[in-house]
């Protein structure tokens, strides 16, 4: 009688499912939560543009934007249009400040009301994104140049 060889298994390919690290993958959320956490976010603009000045209003919608955005499409959305919202004032800003000093103060004349207006305009339009927002809509939000895209 001859003996066979038993066969031998190759290594595996792949690891065991043991060694390997747990992936991190976020559960999503509930479509009230959503709603509400995108009304937040352009709530947190309106805040921050009315109590700081606007500079802190970015803070709080990065922040935000950052936990939530893999877990709601709703909120991924609303945070890039007030990050979006929020850098094209910071820029109207600088360049109205540059603005007033070249013209050496006379310019100021035109944009000061033309800033004020602009800062009404986005306190108004935050609030109507979150009143959007908290009907679950996609509200785009114009006169915003889209640099988070």
């Amino acid at each position: 009688m001859t003996e066979t060889p038993e066969p031998q298994n190759p290594p595996a390919a792949n690891p065991p499912a043991a060694n390997l690290p747990a992936v991190y993958a976020p559960t999503p959320m509930l479509e009230a939560d959503a709603r509400l956490w995108a009304m937040l976010i352009n709530l947190a603009a309106v805040a921050g543009a009315v109590l700081s000045g606007g500079t802190l209003s970015i803070v709080a919608i990065l922040v935000i934007w950052l936990i939530y955005r893999e877990r709601s499409a709703l909120i991924d959305f609303h945070g890039k249009q007030q990050l979006n919202l929020a850098i094209t004032v910071l820029l109207a800003g600088i360049a109205a400040f540059i603005g007033i000093l070249v013209t050496f103060f006379v310019g100021a004349i035109v944009i000061i009301p033309l800033m004020i207006a602009y800062g009404i305009f986005v306190i108004v339009i935050s609030i109507i994104a979150a009143v959007e927002a908290n009907k679950g809509q996609y509200y785009r939000i114009p006169l915003v140049i889209r640099f988070v895209k």
